[in-house]
């Protein structure tokens, strides 16, 4: 999960995005931020943004304290969105958010991850179809247990065509050893699917208290 982490912290800093904010919108460390993105060159614009930002930071506290509110309160209108959607009692939409629930990770952005290519099918349907997402908002993350270059393509394309998407969609594949046992159990590894949206995670999250008929403040973070 870590490394799906440090990958988003590295998009949002080559997309000129300050350390501190990063560690604050991905709840880690600045220190594990600045390690992370130490490679990663600003442009000049990107780095007069960020001095202005800071330049400006004095007489923000009071307006950081606004906006924490206010974005508060528009992760709660995600949410309501959700639990109105859930009302309408939609099978697919039903069936992809507790499929969230139970495989999905709990944070700011939408990560579902899984070794069965049918249930990661099933959850890109219920993506594209009940939330809207456009194939170029995904990013595709697959961990295997070969470091072979032509293995790894195989599996790459593996996943791309059997979710319908393409080599721009791909991120960084990462390797991890196994034993023997594992590599034939996961004969194509593990796919994770993420969607870089606040608003949608909330909407899924709000959409399962409302099936589950139950209140979790703690998916307000």
């Amino acid at each position: 999960m870590k490394r799906e982490i440090r990958e988003q912290a590295r998009q949002m800093r080559s997309q000129g995005m300050s350390i501190v904010k990063i560690a604050a919108i991905l709840k880690v460390s600045k220190s594990s931020v600045s390690l992370w993105v130490r490679d990663i060159t600003l442009s000049e614009n990107q780095m007069e943004v960020l001095r202005a930002n800071k330049g400006n930071s004095g007489g923000q506290n009071k307006g950081s304290q606004t906006n924490r509110i206010r974005y508060l309160e528009l992760r709660k209108s995600y949410q309501e969105a959700g639990r109105a959607k859930a009302r309408e009692m939609r099978p697919l939409h039903m069936a992809g958010c507790m499929l969230y629930w139970a495989e999905g990770a709990k944070r700011r952005n939408i990560y579902f991850a899984n070794s069965d290519p049918n249930m990661n099918v099933f959850f890109m349907r219920f993506l594209r179809e009940e939330m809207g997402v456009l194939d170029s908002q995904f990013a595709i993350y697959i961990h295997c247990h070969t470091s072979d270059p032509n293995e790894i393509q195989v599996l790459e394309s593996y996943w791309t065509t059997m979710l319908g998407l393409n080599q721009s969609n791909l991120r960084k594949t990462y390797t991890k050893k196994g034993s023997e046992i594992q590599r034939s159990i996961l004969k194509y590894g593990v796919c994770g699917i993420g969607v870089y949206s606040v608003e949608l995670v909330e909407h899924i999250f709000g959409a399962i208290q409302e099936y589950g008929g139950f209140d979790n403040p703690d998916w307000l973070f």
